[in-house]
């Protein structure tokens, strides 16, 4: 382009530029101003009271879970101390009747498979797994089992194993068993079914050694082939130089874990079924997994965003128009390794890697599906995402994401201001693993001092709302 065709071009342009910028008689014309009428404000507040309860219920369903448990972790003074064990059952199978005439035994083992993804403590202490048999009966679907039962066991040791996990050369931790063991079952030779061999063979108990120091927990998969109760076996065949070689692989059948939590100093003074106050706990609220420590959180001045100042309206007229555009739940986890619970939660020993919001009934319990259910009724996720609402927790960033309660909390507004029935009594923090996992979230409530320590932000519980308001020209933005 040469020098001539530039100053033409750079002419016109600015000729173009400054007729669109004169001012003309014409109204001025404000973009996205058609959209939102001069009465409507919008609005942020996040100093909304949260009043946050610690509630201990009972023990936890464990029965027939997919996972065995076992471990002893040791979180400090403040914490405590929690230890994990398995009941289960041997199973056949669908097997009619099985037969062992004949079978003379050669070894018997246990292999446990380890998820590698649920170990929690310090993975460079060794951990001792010890098998006992079990001398009374796990009973079928007639009886529930919780977190706090037992079923009693034989003082002989069947075998034990102490490893960590990094000695393991794959996710699989065999454990050699007493031949005595085998060789009962094979001695008992026939069973009708299931129900014979429970009755015959009652099952193992995998306990951690007693005394064991402070080291890790982990879960052991039953989706995993490798968990199985494997027998060797040899029989002859039409003469004693004729060997066979077999192997019978158990299962396991009607099974519990169960969980024994010793408080430490920050909740010492909760027991079973308390309600506690954050501002009677240091203005620090709890929710542990294997336990039934959770939290309730409810909005008690969240109405005074949506009625009109005292005096001004009656009646219907007294309801502001409040559209809650956004009301995300800021919930930061904190450690307690020092005064000022500054210090995050120790990459061993992280918080729940999610929570659930569950509904609080007036009597104190939780809501479940139905009555005869044990399962818990959770919150659903805002369209456009669907399923049950969930916060998770990032292991690099140490932060959850944030629940998203706008269109729970708005219904529930006006459900409030109308006088209809309320669907619950305040909404509950459930951690997502609470009956298969022993993580512990320890978070400031909304009245806590606690700031980052790398940034210097508020860490206390916030519900960040933002909203709008329509036609109340006398509301002023808190």
């Amino acid at each position: 382009m040469n020098n001539k065709f530039l100053i033409r071009a750079l002419a016109s342009f600015s000729a173009i530029l400054s007729f669109a910028c004169t001012k003309t008689d014409l109204q001025t014309i404000v973009i996205g101003g058609d959209l939102i009428d001069d009465q409507t404000k919008m609005c942020y507040i996040d100093t909304l009271e949260i009043d946050i309860e610690t509630h201990y219920k009972d023990s936890l369903y464990t029965k027939n879970s997919a996972y065995f448990m076992a471990g002893y972790v040791d979180e400090g003074t403040q914490i405590g101390q929690t230890e994990t064990s398995s009941y289960t059952q041997l199973s056949i199978g669908s097997e009619e009747a099985l037969d062992f005439n004949d079978r003379v035994l050669d070894s018997i083992s246990l292999s446990l498979g380890l998820d590698l993804t649920s170990l929690y403590g310090d993975t460079t202490k060794s951990l001792t797994l010890e098998i006992y048999e079990l001398t009374d009966d796990i009973i079928g679907d007639s009886t529930e089992y919780y977190s706090t039962d037992t079923v009693s066991y034989a003082t002989e040791l069947l075998g034990s194993r102490t490893f960590k996990p990094q000695d393991l050369s794959t996710d699989t931790v065999k454990i050699k068993l007493d031949n005595a063991f085998g060789k009962k079952i094979i001695d008992n030779a026939e069973y009708a079914d299931q129900d014979d061999f429970a009755n015959k063979i009652k099952g193992l108990a995998i306990k951690v050694k007693k005394g064991q120091e402070s080291a890790w927990a982990g879960k052991f998969s039953l989706e995993n082939y490798g968990t199985v109760v494997e027998m060797n076996m040899h029989y002859f065949g039409e003469s004693s130089e004729d060997t066979v070689r077999t192997t019978y692989y158990f299962g396991f059948n009607q099974r519990f874990n169960n969980i024994t939590y010793t408080p430490g100093t920050l909740t010492s003074g909760i027991q079973i079924g308390d309600v506690v106050k954050t501002e009677d706990s240091n203005n620090l609220g709890f929710v542990f997994e294997g336990t039934g420590m959770v939290s309730r959180i409810k909005f008690p001045n969240l109405m005074d965003l949506f009625v009109k100042e005292p005096g001004t309206y009656t009646g219907d007229d007294s309801l502001r128009e409040v559209h809650l555009n956004r009301a995300d739940l800021v919930v930061s986890a904190v450690g307690v390794d020092d005064p000022e619970y500054k210090i995050f939660p120790s990459s061993n020993m992280p918080p729940p890697s999610g929570l659930f919001f569950g509904f609080m009934n007036e009597d104190g319990s939780i809501q479940t599906i139905s009555e005869t259910s044990q399962q818990y009724r959770f919150l659903q996720a805002q369209y456009p995402s669907s399923g049950d609402q969930t916060v998770t927790y990032g292991s690099n960033t140490q932060t959850y994401s944030y629940g998203k309660l706008a269109t729970y909390l708005q219904d529930r507004a006006y459900r409030e201001f109308y006088n209809l029935p309320l669907d619950d009594d305040g909404l509950v923090l459930l951690p997502n693993q609470q009956s298969s996992n022993i993580r512990k979230l320890v978070f400031a409530d909304d009245e806590s001092p606690i700031l980052h320590p790398l940034n210097g932000q508020t860490m206390r519980l916030r519900l960040i709302v933002y909203y709008a308001v329509f036609n109340d020209p006398r509301h002023e933005c808190k």
